[in-house]
């Protein structure tokens, strides 16, 4: 499971600024550096997410004036935990850090009381009704089908179409759609049906974070954002959504619910589906061509179910489960870490929305699932708690992370990601333009683009 993706993943490498205790210019070979112009004055961050903090203190320290509005009631965005369900936090947004040379690593390792690993366990394949290991399923034709097809399908050439149309130009066999989808769409936040096959074969080739992915072996990313932007974190202004942005004149105006906040420069890093909902209204209008490019990259439903266990029925050496026909794939978050009975759901596209549109009846149709997989009731039978996370009804994320659609492609996430004016400056994920989007270092590198283009005369 190499894939780079938000949820799982970290929605979100670049050589940092120390601001702080602990970082001045980092000597990682990375895409971008803190590059500051001479421009000084007053601007607003929009969304405290990881590209908001950053930004803010990147700004802070360059001695700007500097005012965070944040929608909700937390800082974080798609960065955030569950405590007290398992004897450690469990992630309900970002999960993975993908790859050692990124700055977003950098900053988790160097967390007090935070440190890494990968784990040591297999994963299972649900195919033609039967669930076994990676190891016992070996050689089956079915299986190696569908690995092969998703390690070859970022390294595609010809009419764009989406994976799915490329699975069935290949004459793949059905029986391995629901483990391609799991391995492919899912990670990449969508089903294949409405993921470009082109789209990330060009940001795979841009990728260079590093293949090896890690998880949480202590702590929590909440911890990491606690640690190096608690400064930045005291200075949100939570609960103040942005409903409209004039940037007719010389400076402008931000109005939120009951107040008009007025600076020289805006930074907005609010996720893609909410400029796609239009939440925000823009005075004059944005310009056509990023609208379009708005319109042109994805971004939809997306979920965790977290469920807890009095007991284990699962293999105690599984890491993930992977092919099920509502669930796409679950994994073990504890594993290595931890002795409690937790599995997560990790749903996206289709799927999501089919759970989400049963509210909580979501968990009893994944028990249902795991109970037909494992057999009898050996999931229903020892369920004790769960808990859901819909990023899609989040109502100001509305949705999981961005992904390439047929006929997008990495032009318009530089179009979404170009100032307008001098006055608006756009970052997050959705804005990145060398094959990190959807991961919390993504998010993190466009943070500094963002900043360098704000300080520029």
């Amino acid at each position: 499971m190499e894939r780079k993706s938000f949820i799982r993943q970290s929605l979100l490498a670049i050589p940092a600024l120390y601001l702080g205790n602990s970082w001045l210019f980092s000597s990682c070979n990375k895409k971008d550096e803190v590059k500051p112009g001479d421009w000084r004055g007053d601007v607003i961050v929009i969304g405290a997410g990881i590209a908001g903090l950053h930004a803010a203190k990147l700004l802070i320290n360059l001695g700007m004036n500097v005012t965070i509005l944040e929608a909700s009631d937390k800082t974080g965005g798609r960065i955030r935990a569950l405590s007290g369900m398992a004897d450690f936090d469990i992630q309900l947004g970002a999960e993975e850090v993908h790859g050692n040379k990124s700055e977003w690593y950098n900053l988790v390792t160097a967390t007090p009381g935070v440190s890494l690993h990968t784990p040591d366990g297999e994963d299972y394949f649900f195919m033609n009704n039967t669930l076994k290991s990676e190891t016992a399923w070996a050689g089956d034709a079915t299986l190696v089908q569908a690995q092969t097809f998703e390690s070859t399908a970022r390294n595609y050439s010809g009419a764009d179409k989406t994976v799915h149309q490329a699975e069935l130009d290949q004459g793949n066999n059905p029986a391995n759609f629901e483990i391609s989808n799991a391995l492919i769409g899912n990670e990449y936040g969508t089903s294949n049906n409405r993921l470009s096959i082109a789209g990330i074969t060009e940001e795979d080739r841009l990728w260079e974070s590093g293949d090896k992915n890690y998880n949480l072996k202590t702590g929590s990313y909440n911890d990491v954002l606690q640690h190096h932007y608690a400064a930045v974190i005291d200075k949100v202004l939570l609960n103040s959504p942005v409903t409209a942005i004039d940037y007719n004149g010389t400076k402008v105006n931000v109005t939120t619910a009951g107040k008009v906040y007025t600076a020289d420069r805006v930074v907005i890093t609010v996720p893609l589906s909410v400029l796609k909902n239009e939440l925000i209204s823009f005075m004059p209008a944005l310009p056509a061509a990023k609208k379009t490019a708005i319109s042109a990259i994805g971004m939809g439903a997306g979920m965790k179910v977290i469920m807890k266990f009095n007991s284990r029925f699962w293999d105690g050496a599984m890491d993930s489960l992977i092919g099920g026909p509502k669930s796409a794939e679950m994994w073990v978050p504890g594993l290595g870490r931890s002795g409690a009975f937790v599995l997560t759901a990790f749903i996206m596209g289709e799927k999501a929305e089919y759970l989400s549109s049963l509210g909580t009846g979501a968990v009893s149709a994944l028990l249902s699932e795991l109970d037909m997989m494992y057999g009898g009731a050996a999931a229903s039978s020892v369920f004790d708690t769960a808990h859901i996370i819909d990023w899609g009804k989040e109502p100001y994320i509305l949705g999981a992370y961005s992904y390439p659609v047929v006929g997008g492609g990495i032009a318009q996430r530089a179009q979404l990601g170009s100032s307008v004016d001098k006055k608006l400056f756009f970052a997050g994920e959705a804005t990145h333009t060398a094959g990190h989007s959807g991961t919390v270092h993504g998010a993190l590198e466009t943070a500094i683009r963002v900043v360098n283009e704000v300080t520029q005369n």
